[in-house]
């Protein structure tokens, strides 16, 4: 049985380190085929710059702050574990398992500052303002740091553009990840939430920095020779806002350990039917209307919301009684919230590839969740497809997946017949290095 605690991006920890890198003058001599990978925070436990590694095409990862380099790896060893709390903690979970630290360049006054900026924003405009303050400084420092020494970059959306422009000119291969379905979709998607929630959701997100970000964004695909999407709801809104969806490339998430079918929902008499949403407690993840959902369930299920919460005070003044705010749980102890459940559900209006969906399909739970989650759920066997924005259909999908409407065998997803299941780490691993080795 699965050890749903251990269930996350993590990939084999025992790569070795191919090639000494000397010390941080980036000075080392041309790489050939070698990546230059920047990303700000620990997305998908560095799956990325972990597997190109492992596959000796890592120049160098950029990346804001870790816990093994530094004032935070002297932080790590000065805190016991049951006393990281907060910020700290989450900090502490940023380790880039199997990546030596000769690869990894850190920039922690930036990281820092930003996490503690973020943390004191009234409003959207605010927060924008800061992304796009941080971002720009990040590139920027990257491009000063120098990038003669590599033969491709490999960057994610809304960070890229300054680093985009210099591989251009230093006639680099450009490789852009886009994260999430584009801005464009994104504000359309919380217009719509302003006519249906007007008292709760503002105009704020049609701010000047929501335009430049959007603009950026634009930018980076125009930049790029190939945009990779974590899947085809975000390949297909790139193509329904005119991007170059000719430059795109579907490559589907992974996760570590075994894959699980979903597990039957346990009738235990006195006990109620559990359920998990994984990800920040917001309109965009569609947590509003699964606390809806919620109040019309009071009597068969409790509900666990395990997240940042920024929903809007007077919405949350309304929870029932069987919903319990977690607050933001480190990645590390996410795997303890699904071994609680029976059902996964993450009914979000706009997401690129929730990865969370993922790793409740490898933990063996039925999972609730809409197209616009970009995940590989298949309606009616790991779980149900619902319409966003519609309680009804939450509800639906919750008593549907209790009262056991779910086969009890099935065959996993495979890319080929005779292959491996499509989400497993090994075949992600497989896709992406095929993709990156096609273009550099």
């Amino acid at each position: 049985m699965l050890d749903t605690s251990t269930v996350s991006f993590v990939a084999d920890t025992s790569g070795k380190e191919r090639i000494a890198s000397g010390n941080n003058s980036m000075m080392l001599g041309r790489h050939p085929n070698k990546m230059l990978v920047a990303q700000i925070g620990a997305r998908m436990h560095y799956a990325v710059p972990r597997i190109l590694h492992e596959a000796g095409m890592l120049g160098v990862l950029h990346t804001d702050v870790v816990a093994t380099m530094g004032w935070p790896a002297l932080l790590a060893r000065m805190i016991p574990g049951s006393k990281n709390l907060g910020g700290v903690r989450r900090l502490l979970a940023r380790v880039p398992q199997g990546i030596p630290n000769s690869k990894i360049r850190t920039q922690n006054k930036l990281g820092v500052s930003f996490a503690i900026r973020n943390q004191y924003c009234r409003t959207i405009t605010e927060a924008e303002a800061v992304h796009l303050q941080v971002t720009k400084k990040f590139g920027r420092t990257i491009v000063k740091s120098g990038m003669e020494d590599f033969d491709g970059v490999y960057v994610f959306s809304g960070d890229g553009v300054e680093i985009l422009e210099e591989a251009k000119r230093l006639g680099q291969k450009r490789i852009v990840e886009q994260v999430i379905a584009p801005m464009e979709i994104v504000y359309s998607t919380y217009a719509g939430e302003h006519e249906r929630y007007p008292d709760m959701v503002g105009k704020e997100y049609l701010n000047q920095h929501w335009t430049e970000i959007r603009d950026r964004e634009c930018r980076e695909w125009e930049l790029a020779d190939v945009v990779v999407c974590g899947s085809t709801f975000v390949q297909d809104c790139i193509q329904q806002v005119g991007g170059p969806v000719e430059k795109t490339v579907v490559v589907n998430y992974g996760v570590g350990g075994p894959v699980l079918p979903s597990r039957t929902v346990p009738n235990r008499p006195g006990r109620k039917t559990r359920v998990v949403f994984v990800g920040e407690v917001g309109f965009r993840k569609g947590a509003h209307y699964l606390l809806e959902a919620a109040r019309e369930l009071t009597e068969d299920f409790e509900f666990r919301f395990c997240g940042g919460v920024s929903l809007p005070e007077r919405f949350l003044s309304r929870i029932p009684s069987n919903v319990k705010l977690m607050g933001i749980v480190p990645r590390s102890e996410v795997g303890q919230q699904y071994a609680w459940a029976d059902i996964f559900c993450l009914p979000s209006l706009v997401e690129g590839s929730a990865t969370v969906t993922y790793e409740a399909m490898a933990a063996g739970l039925p999972v609730v969740t809409t197209p616009q989650s970009g995940s590989i759920v298949r309606d009616g066997i790991d779980g149900f497809l619902i319409p966003p924005g519609q309680v009804e259909a939450i509800t639906d999908g919750l008593m549907r997946c209790r009262r056991g409407d779910l086969p009890l065998h099935w065959e996993p997803i495979r890319d080929r017949v005779d292959g491996p299941a499509s989400f497993t780490l090994d075949a992600y691993r497989e896709r992406l290095l095929r993709l990156v080795q096609s273009e550099v």
